[in-house]
């Protein structure tokens, strides 16, 4: 796995570290008062040799009685060329198959640049969001807004919270594919229970909904189908639901553990079942270890096959996306968070600074695998 910043990557990393322009991971929901400062490199590599590195950074400040938070990222995708020798069967189906666009030479790497800004303000009850990620092909909006209320002295909390996103799909003109310019649209609601059971124990449930509309498959990909190859065509509509419970507990030794269940179920035919846990651990004052654990599991979407008879598909849907097939996943991880305010109190940059570096390792039954680095600062102003 490489773990490295690309010299397009570079000087913004330094100019953001720098001026410590963007902030902390987490959002409003998490928000600290003071402003603070933060950026977050992330690098991630998978067994196709997908390499993916993005550069976060986050602002959040008080606005009287409210909080503004701001993400923005930069993310940079590079897709290996076409490994196999040119003019070979292999090669043919290889660029005739590919999830991304072909339009120039596919034994080159291909690069695509992400740009996101998220932004939020919020109070102690409510909060309105607005996001957007821009690609050269792809253009994606959303507009959120949440609610919760406090009951029984402050020991259970309801939330409510929508949200309306809409998507642009523009194929690249150039590129080898059939399918036309499109669009997308989500509607999403949930609603959130959280129980203090003990002065260390919480418990929180779950239930969210989504209605999805439009193009929902990869407009470069072809599916092998009847002999020949033909574009990849799933459904128009999708409606998703799913909840989840979760459990916190705080132990006497400075620990915590959160365990979680999520139940999800759709009407292509996708029912999954996903565990996670994670152990928190101080070693000392200001230093802190998390380990976790995640397995998931899932069925297929009723039209998939691992091969298609005729061109027809199922149902006239035909799909080459391995997540919509049979499935099941393990992920690992492991986290370091240094607060250097601990260690040095007194120092007038030490003492409002935190970092952290991140570590996972995923795999599925689907012989797909990748690695996740994280490595992350944050600067907190009074």
């Amino acid at each position: 796995m490489r773990v490295q910043l690309t010299r397009v990557l570079w000087p913004v990393a330094l100019a953001v570290t720098a001026c410590a322009a963007l902030v902390a991971r987490g959002v409003a929901d998490e928000l600290v008062d003071p402003a603070t400062l933060g950026t977050l490199f992330r690098s991630f590599s998978d067994s196709g040799h997908v390499l993916v590195q993005s550069l976060m950074g986050d602002y959040g400040t008080a606005l009287g009685q409210a909080a503004l938070s701001l993400h923005v990222n930069n993310e940079h995708v590079r897709i290996p060329g076409i490994s196999a020798l040119p003019g070979s069967q292999q090669a043919i189906d290889a660029i005739t198959t590919a999830s991304r666009p072909i339009t120039n030479n596919a034994f080159q790497d291909y690069v695509k640049v992400r740009n996101e800004v998220q932004g939020e303000v919020s109070n102690p009850r409510a909060a309105v969001n607005y996001y957007l990620s821009s690609e050269i092909d792809y253009l994606a909006q959303q507009l959120g807004a949440k609610y919760n209320r406090d009951l029984r002295d402050r020991r259970l909390n309801l939330a409510v919270g929508t949200s309306y996103g809409w998507d642009e799909i523009k194929p690249l003109p150039d590129a080898d594919t059939r399918t036309a310019a499109g669009s997308k649209t989500t509607l999403h609601g949930d609603a959130v229970a959280t129980q203090i059971l003990s002065p260390t124990t919480l418990l929180r449930w779950g239930l969210e909904y989504n209605i999805v509309e439009g193009l929902q498959y990869n407009p470069y990909r072809n599916v092998y189908a009847g002999g020949t190859h033909v574009p990849e065509r799933t459904p128009d509509h999708r409606e998703r639901r799913d909840t989840f419970l979760k459990l916190n507990q705080y132990f006497s030794n400075r620990s915590s553990l959160k365990l979680s269940y999520r139940l999800y179920n759709d009407d292509w035919g996708i029912t999954s079942h996903e565990l996670e846990s994670s152990l928190n651990q101080y070693i000392t004052h200001g230093f802190a270890v998390s380990y976790e654990y995640r397995y998931y599991t899932q069925t297929a979407a009723s039209f998939y096959r691992d091969e298609y008879p005729t061109t027809n598909g199922i149902d006239g849907y035909l799909t080459g996306d391995y997540r919509l097939n049979d499935l099941a996943s393990h992920l690992f991880g492991a986290s370091t968070r240094l607060d250097m305010a601990a260690l040095a109190p007194t120092h007038a940059l030490w003492r409002r600074t935190g970092m952290w570096l991140n570590w996972e390792r995923y795999f599925n039954s689907n012989n797909y695998s990748a690695n996740i680095l994280e490595a992350g600062v944050d600067l907190h102003f009074q």
